[in-house]
């Protein structure tokens, strides 16, 4: 009888990364870098410049794919999510820390 190997895959859980961006922040930064191509065709053809079009072009990809690092760095893989939830969150829901839930148990 043989015995079977598996492999063991040591990354499985963990977010997805490329030079630096997380998760989702690939998904924004590609996302851009299109909006990008398409902002420069639609300058190229309405006639402005070519150098500034390429211009405008290169400034607002290199500020998109700065920002999505700098969201990467300051937030993690899910972090942004998270934040834009708790921002979304009325303020009467919100508790200001664990006391609430420990009145809770004592009554």
């Amino acid at each position: 009888m043989a015995t079977c190997v598996y492999p063991n895959f040591r990354a499985l859980s963990r977010p997805m990364e490329f030079k630096g961006l997380k998760g989702p922040y690939i998904l924004v930064a590609g996302a851009a870098l299109i909006a990008d191509l398409l902002l420069f065709v639609i300058l190229y053809c309405c006639g402005v410049a070519p150098w500034l079009c390429i211009l405008i072009a290169f400034g607002w990809g290199i500020g998109a794919v700065l920002t999505g690092t700098r969201l990467s760095q300051r937030f993690g893989a899910h972090g942004w999510m998270k934040h834009l939830a708790a921002k979304s969150l009325p303020e009467i829901i919100r508790a200001g820390g664990r006391r609430v839930y420990l009145n809770l148990l004592t009554k």
